[in-house]
């Protein structure tokens, strides 16, 4: 009786005939697990080199079926392996693979359970591989990918990097996701693993799975072709998911690019001749000295540059231009924070004002120089969707909701076409500032549900701000929970839709304030000297900056605020003060030491 048919395996191939012939085959055809329960499934996609005729001299024990078709792809391959596939459990292995003995039996033995599962085994590069710098970085590279799955348990989505060879899943889980995807030339693989990762497919680390990958790829290949498949991948990444644009090591770095930097690489992605080409014979040089430790480092150094090089002009490429690169992936921020805007009050805290004719002239000036205010929805869908925002964004936004704003700052916003962002502390609708007067601050009126409503009507976006600005560090997490999700519900039932962002009471955050936060909203900012700077797709969206407009702030000083996010010199001394006056005031309200 034959017995039941456990495992499809999968393996495409392009013109590597004589390393599948007489190394990755005979590891697959010498596996521990019985060769009636498993078939090998090869597609030659498009070899010119006698693949075809080579594996057809060849009769193991196990079903060896061929197929050959034109040269379409590693995914679309893949792709016509997996619908041939007459097994459930597929494992994928690539033609420079040398699979350990007992690797079909052990990935057989972990897919016993009543849930879709994908297991993924360790990777090593082969002994016996000839001396290389590429070779000699790939061995430290899988040695350091192997250790940080063991030691955080598995891959951790979506900033980590899955490989699918080595790799099994069931064909009904694949089929149900609509298989790899035949438009990426580059990780098809790792986005395969994004996509199930979204269904809710567990991911398991199996280290005892040994492979081993032959090096046979020389440094040319690497740096130019792999380099510009990679770097297109990157981009038709990021756009097919959102959730993977601030983990590309590649593009989600740009907004932080210094400009001498911006420039430097400007210069080099849009050359006619890439740069790389130069470094060939130094790294030619190096390659025939590596058994010395200052080449190895110097090899490496140059590929990586050259690596790099060959992406970003890919992703270039990719984008269609250097403009449109940055602006899909590379802008930058300014969120400028203001409290009262209206005519000084007495016992108002010094630095919390600014005069109406003040706040007209600085936002004339942004208006003048292309500035556009924005809102916090604006920053999100860019985050998300890399498009949505003008050239020169900024983002003004108005702590505790007074009603000052409704006479002074907000029509003024409005005769600009600014967009902005105010921060309601919704247990005090139309009620007094209670958290300053507790200690003989000024009494200001906060904004009533009717004005709200009204100037979310034009053009104005309305976040929470707690529900009686507290110290959110204190409390409880019964506490927490009604300050912060409390006060987004209080919104959402006034404007009749979702609040998406969040801003922190008097700034203070720590990690579980932090994580209720993130689990209500989208966005949250905060403020405090260390943190001002300027907002890119690095950073987080639950701890976004701002930088605190000052009383006295000339317009120099604004320049330096939407330029870098801080402003280093002028009111330096007030603005320590103000700072120091600020904390003082929020601990002896809350309680703690004077």
């Amino acid at each position: 009786m034959t017995a039941p048919l456990k495992l499809s395996v999968v393996m495409s191939t392009y013109n590597r005939r004589d390393t599948l012939v007489s190394k990755s085959l005979p590891a697959i055809f010498a596996q521990d697990l019985p060769a009636d329960e498993y078939e090998v499934i090869v597609i030659v996609d498009g070899s010119t080199d006698g693949t075809g005729a080579a594996l057809r001299e060849l009769h193991p024990s196990c079903a060896l079926r061929i197929i050959e078709q034109p040269n379409r792809g590693l995914s679309a391959a893949r792709n016509t392996a997996i619908g041939m596939a007459r097994s459930d459990l597929v494992i994928f292995i690539d033609d420079d693979i040398i699979c350990n003995p007992d690797v079909f039996r052990l990935h057989v033995e972990a897919h016993t359970g009543p849930d879709p599962v994908v297991v993924h085994g360790s990777l090593l590069l082969a002994p016996g591989n000839p001396d290389s710098i590429l070779a000699r970085a790939n061995e430290s590279w899988y040695r350091r990918y192997n250790c940080r799955l063991e030691l955080q348990g598995g891959l951790k989505w979506p900033a980590t990097t899955f490989l699918i060879s080595n790799s099994s899943m069931l064909r009904s889980t694949l089929l149900a996701c609509g298989g790899l995807d035949e438009d990426l030339p580059a990780k098809d693989d790792f986005e395969l693993g994004l996509r199930l990762w979204k269904m809710g497919v567990r991911f398991q680390y199996l280290p005892a799975a040994v492979a081993f990958e032959l090096s046979v790829k020389p440094s040319r290949s690497f740096l130019f072709r792999d380099g510009e498949a990679f770097g297109r991948s990157e981009v038709k990444l990021c756009r097919k998911h959102a959730v993977y644009r601030p983990c590309s090591d590649l593009l989600a770095g740009l907004g932080r690019t210094v400009w001498w930097k911006r420039f430097s690489r400007r210069s080099a992605l849009q050359f006619p001749v890439s740069p790389s080409h130069l470094l060939m014979p130094p790294i030619w040089v190096c390659e025939k000295l590596c058994r010395l430790s200052v080449a190895q480092k110097a090899g490496l150094r140059l590929l990586e540059i050259g690596r790099r090089t060959e992406e970003f002009r890919a992703a270039l490429k990719e984008a269609g231009s250097w403009e449109a690169l940055q602006k899909e992936f590379g802008m930058r921020l300014p969120v400028l924070l203001y409290h009262h805007v209206g005519p000084p009050r007495p016992g108002t805290l010094s630095g919390l004002t600014v005069s109406p004719r003040k706040f007209e002239q600085q936002v004339r000036w942004l208006a003048r120089r292309g500035y556009q205010g924005i809102r916090p929805a604006d920053w999100l869908r860019w985050r998300q969707e890399g498009k949505g925002l003008p050239d020169k964004p900024v983002l003004l936004t108005f702590d505790d909701g007074y009603a000052d704003l409704v006479e002074y700052a907000l029509p003024i916003l409005k005769r600009y076409g600014f967009g902005a962002a105010v921060y309601i502390v919704t247990g005090q609708l139309g009620g007094t500032n209670a958290w300053d007067e507790v200690r003989g601050s000024g009494t200001h009126r906060l904004m009533t549900a009717e004005q709200i409503r009204y100037w979310a009507t034009q053009g104005i976006e309305f976040g929470a701000h707690s529900r009686t600005h507290a110290d959110l560090t204190r409390l409880s997490v019964k506490e927490l929970s009604e300050e912060v999700v409390g006060s987004g519900k209080d919104l959402e039932s006034l404007l009749g839709s979702r609040v998406i962002s969040f801003a922190y009471p008097y700034g203070f955050h720590n990690q579980a304030v932090d994580d209720c936060v993130r689990g209500a909203f989208d966005l949250a900012f905060i403020i405090n000297d260390k943190d001002e700077g300027l907002n890119h797709l690095l950073i987080a969206p639950h701890l976004l900056r701002r930088t605190m407009v000052q009383t006295a702030d000339s317009l120099v000083a604004l320049a330096c605020r939407v330029r870098w996010g801080w402003m280093p010199f002028e009111n330096l001394r007030v603005r320590i003060g103000l700072r120091t006056r600020l904390k003082r005031a929020a601990r002896f309200i809350l309680g703690g030491k004077k």
